[in-house]
């Protein structure tokens, strides 16, 4: 199969996992994450693994990705990020960190900013359920945390 072939079966067999089955691939945070852990993602070798661990601790996805783009295109971190990922604080993240969830755009990571501070992640799922399913809410708040 050659990759003019390859690319678009790729994208189709990405877009036909159900939001569901992404959402339950548990994330892998990169200050907790031993090296085998790390290896065992995207795009990730021993000396990527390596660094990852050297830099730490990453106190916001702005940081690990500044580490990550030293070594990683934007593509190779797109795709990591599915799998690893430092959760952001809904109430202090900024509109730059929110960017880097998967998948967000800049009107979703606009209504994360307008409905702060966020008491609970009940509140969370409450507001952001109102522009998508209970699925891409679940996978989204995979992503965040409140600190």
């Amino acid at each position: 199969m050659n990759t003019k072939t390859r690319l678009p079966l790729l994208l189709a067999l990405a877009l036909a996992v159900p939001a569901v089955a992404q959402a339950e691939l548990m994330l892998v945070n990169p200050n907790t994450a031993d090296k085998d852990e790390l290896q065992a993602l995207p795009n990730i070798d021993d000396e990527i693994a390596q660094a990852i661990i050297d830099g730490r601790p990453y106190q916001s996805a702005i940081d690990l990705d500044t580490a990550l783009a030293r070594v990683m295109d934007d593509e190779q971190r797109a795709t990591l990020y599915t799998r690893l990922f430092r959760p952001i604080d809904l109430n202090n993240a900024s509109e730059a960190e929110i960017l880097l969830i998967p998948g967000m755009s800049k009107k979703m990571a606009h209504e994360f900013v307008e409905y702060r501070p966020y008491k609970s992640m009940e509140q969370f799922r409450r507001e952001i359920g109102k522009y998508v399913d209970d699925d891409e809410v679940a996978r989204l708040e995979s992503y965040v945390t409140l600190d």
